[in-house]
């Protein structure tokens, strides 16, 4: 017999009649009437494993820009915009928990 299921398939005893069964999630046998009870190398070797047809999905390339601006008193910052996500390196930024800060703001308008 083989068995083409997702799920490995399982013997197990009625505990009404005693009778044993094969389990499967395999759409044409299901439940299998079986004179004896199969141990698991019987049942793996049997089982012909499906698994379902999943195709990769293709992630594009983050896009990652680098800038560096001038600030107001003569430092230059580092501004990165990685796939949307903007940071810089001045304090601002840093103590503005996320918030863009005009070295940003500036950069975004100009795009």
């Amino acid at each position: 017999m083989i068995i083409n299921s997702l799920l490995p398939p399982v013997c197990i005893q009625s505990v009404i009649d005693g009778q044993w069964y094969i389990v499967t999630t395999d759409s044409k046998l299901g439940w299998v009437k079986v004179d004896r009870r199969y141990d698991w190398e019987e049942l793996n070797s049997m089982w012909n494993k499906r698994t379902f047809d999943v195709t990769k999905k293709v992630q594009p390339k983050p896009i990652k820009a680098n800038y560096k601006v001038e600030g107001s008193k003569g430092n230059v910052y580092k501004i990165v915009n990685d796939n949307g996500k903007w940071s810089c390196s001045c304090p601002a930024f840093g103590w503005g928990r996320g918030k863009d800060c005009k070295h940003i703001i500036s950069i975004k308008n100009k795009n």
